[in-house]
């Protein structure tokens, strides 16, 4: 009777455990990692529009198609860093700006209610500054932004949405 009684415990004990240290229902995903070897320069917050166009697929159906983001990035202190653009482009206040392959990410992290969480390699810079150097872009703790869900048809081709996002986004050399 004694075991029984500590199997008991020990299993309740353990499930309590597991219980409590398990991730909620709905729990933020991991976010992309760099390389190993990848360093920090700056971690700036953004927030803007996600603008869809509504277009006929190749498959001949109608549905919102990005344009592009159109974000103001902001640093830690609350000044100003730049603006994030189509291409998708990142430019600095010093004016220097990298672009990143935005169609073939390193890793990309669906979420049901806002766009995925990115590591994107940076194909091209220019200028000098605080961009100078960057090889790649994680964009994190995204919310809003996906592309609306009904909306698009005949009657609506060529229609703009701009639909509100915010994400933060880390540049690693």
């Amino acid at each position: 009777m004694r075991a029984a009684t500590w199997l008991t415990t020990a299993t309740i004990a353990f499930l309590a455990c597991t219980l409590v240290n398990a991730p909620a229902a709905g729990a933020v995903q991991p976010e992309p990692a760099p390389p190993a070897d990848a360093r920090v320069v700056r971690e700036v917050q953004g927030g803007g529009a996600q603008v869809y166009t509504c277009d006929m697929t190749a498959a001949g159906a109608f549905a919102w198609v990005l344009v592009g983001p159109r974000a103001v990035l902001v640093n830690e202190d609350g000044s100003d860093f730049g603006t994030h653009s189509a291409g998708p482009t990142w430019t600095a206040v010093d004016g220097s700006s990298i672009r990143a392959d935005g169609a073939h990410p390193l890793v990309k992290i669906d979420h049901q209610q806002s766009v995925p969480s990115l590591l994107l390699q940076v194909t091209s810079s220019s200028g000098e500054g605080v961009l100078s150097g960057v090889r790649f872009v994680r964009r994190t703790d995204t919310e809003g932004g996906l592309a609306p869900p009904t909306g698009c048809d005949a009657a609506h081709m060529n229609d703009m949405r701009a639909i509100h996002y915010s994400a933060i986004y880390t540049f690693y050399r």
